[in-house]
C-alpha cells in the first residue's frame, strides 16, 4: 500500500447483506393468505319491515282518536249531571235593559215562575220566544252568565198610532200590536184617532189581529202618502176610518164633514179637493147647505153628500151584509 491511501475493505465487508430468497420465488410477490368468505345475515323485507311499523303506529292512532273523546265525553257527562243537579247553578238574578215602558219586574216573574230554577235547564230560545208574546217586546236577547245570572236586553215596540176601542183610546205600533191604554206618562203621539175595527174591545180586537193590522197598515200608508205632498195638511187629520179597507175616509180638525179617500191615490184626489179653484164646498156652507160627507172616491170628481144620502148608503150596505 502506498504511503496515502486508507484502506475501506472491512468496511466494505461489513457492509453486504445476505438473504436466503431463492432464485424460484425471486421476482415474485409474497402470496396472500387464504380467507375465509363472511356469511352473509338473511336479507329483511324492507316492506314487511314498514308495514309492521306502520300498523303499531295507525293502531295508536286510532286508540287516541276513540280514546280521548270517550274520555271527554265521560267528564262532560259527569260534570253535567252534578251541575244540573247542584243548587250553584239556582237562577239568583236576572239583569234587564233597554226597556223604557215594558214592566221589567213582570219579566223576571215569568222566567221565575215558568221556567226551571237551574241557569243551565232554562230554554234560552222558548224564554224569548214566550217573552216576546208580551205586548211592549218587540225582540229580547237572552244569555246566560254562570254561575247564577241571566242578562236580558229588550227592544220595545214603539206607539205610534192611537185608535178608539169600546170608547177608550188605546195605542199601537206600527205592525197593529196593541200597547194598552194611552196616558199623559207616554207624552203626545202625533196621530189621528183610527176607527173602525173587527171587535169593540181589547179582547175582540187580538181575535181578529190579523185583519185589525192589516186596517192599521192600509191607514198609516194614507198618511204617508199625502204627508209626502202636504204635510201641514195632514197634520189637521184628526180621525181615520178604516172600517172598509178599499174606502178610507178621514175627517179634518175644527169639521165634522167626512172625506172618503176611496182605496188608492189618495195624494191626488185629496189635494184636488183642497186645492178646488172653484172653492165649492165653503160656497155650499156659506149658503147653509148641510154636507155629510165628501166623495172623492173617484179621480177627478168631488160629490157633495147630504145627511140622507149618506144614511140611505148606510142603511143598504148594512142590508147587503145581513143577506150575506
Amino acid at each position: 500500500m502506498e504511503e496515502g491511501e486508507i484502506n475501506y475493505s472491512w468496511r466494505r465487508s461489513r457492509m453486504k447483506i445476505k438473504t436466503t430468497i431463492n432464485r424460484e420465488t425471486r421476482g415474485k410477490k409474497n402470496p396472500v393468505p387464504d380467507k375465509k368468505p363472511a356469511r352473509r345475515k338473511p336479507a329483511v323485507n324492507q316492506k314487511t319491515r314498514l308495514s309492521g311499523r306502520s300498523g303499531i303506529t295507525a293502531a295508536f292512532r286510532f286508540l287516541g282518536r276513540v280514546t280521548v273523546p270517550a274520555l271527554l265525553a265521560i267528564f262532560v257527562l259527569i260534570f253535567g249531571m252534578l251541575a244540573l243537579g247542584s243548587d250553584v247553578f239556582d237562577l239568583n238574578d236576572v239583569r234587564i235593559s233597554g226597556y223604557r215602558y215594558q214592566n221589567a219586574v213582570s219579566l223576571e216573574n215569568i222566567i221565575r215562575e215558568e221556567f226551571p230554577a237551574n241557569i243551565l235547564r232554562i230554554d234560552l230560545d222558548g224564554t224569548r220566544q214566550r217573552l216576546e208574546r208580551e205586548a211592549w217586546v218587540k225582540r229580547v236577547k237572552i244569555r246566560r252568565v254562570l254561575p247564577s245570572l241571566l242578562v236580558l236586553h229588550v227592544e220595545e215596540r214603539e206607539p205610534t198610532v192611537l185608535l178608539e176601542l169600546g170608547g177608550v183610546t188605546m195605542m199601537a205600533d206600527d205592525e197593529g200590536v196593541l200597547l194598552g191604554a194611552y196616558g199623559s206618562e207616554f207624552g203626545k203621539i202625533d196621530s189621528p184617532i183610527f176607527k173602525g175595527f173587527d171587535g169593540g174591545d181589547s179582547k175582540a180586537y187580538k181575535e181578529h189581529y190579523k185583519e185589525n193590522a192589516e186596517r192599521i197598515r192600509r191607514g198609516i200608508a194614507m198618511l204617508t202618502e199625502i204627508a209626502g205632498g202636504m204635510p201641514q195638511a195632514v197634520r189637521d187629520i184628526s180621525e181615520v176610518d178604516i172600517s172598509e179597507l178599499n174606502n178610507i175616509k178621514i175627517m179634518m180638525d175644527n169639521d165634522p164633514v167626512e172625506i172618503s179617500l176611496g182605496g188608492e191615490n189618495y195624494l191626488r184626489r185629496f189635494s184636488g179637493f183642497m186645492e178646488d179653484p172653484t172653492r165649492k164646498y165653503q160656497e155650499l156652507r156659506n149658503q147653509g147647505v148641510q154636507v155629510a160627507q165628501i166623495d172623492l172616491s173617484n179621480d177627478g170628481q168631488i160629490v157633495y153628500k147630504s145627511p140622507e144620502a149618506v144614511a140611505r148608503e148606510r142603511t143598504m150596505k148594512l142590508g147587503s151584509s145581513v143577506n150575506r
